[in-house]
C-alpha cells in the first residue's frame, strides 16, 4: 500500500500557491500557477508516496500508476 502524505500551504499570492509535504522525511515542494494551469516541482520528495491536499476551490491529488 502506498503511503499517503498531506500538502500544506507554505506561501501564496494571487496567482501562485506553494505546497509542501507535511512529512519531514519527504520534503516534496510544488508551486501551482493558477492562471496558467500548470505545476512546478521544486523538490521531488518521496516519488512513490501519494500526495494530497488543497485550498478552497483547489484540491490536489497526485498518484503514479506504474505500468509494466
Amino acid at each position: 500500500m502506498d503511503d499517503v502524505h498531506a500538502y500544506e500551504i507554505e506561501a501564496e499570492n494571487s496567482v501562485e500557491t506553494m505546497f509542501t509535504c507535511t512529512v519531514a522525511s519527504c520534503g516534496r515542494r510544488i508551486v501551482i500557477h493558477r492562471g496558467e494551469h500548470r505545476m512546478t516541482v521544486l523538490e521531488q520528495g518521496d516519488f512513490f508516496a501519494r500526495h494530497q491536499g488543497g485550498t478552497p476551490g483547489l484540491v490536489l491529488s497526485v498518484t503514479v500508476d506504474a505500468q509494466n
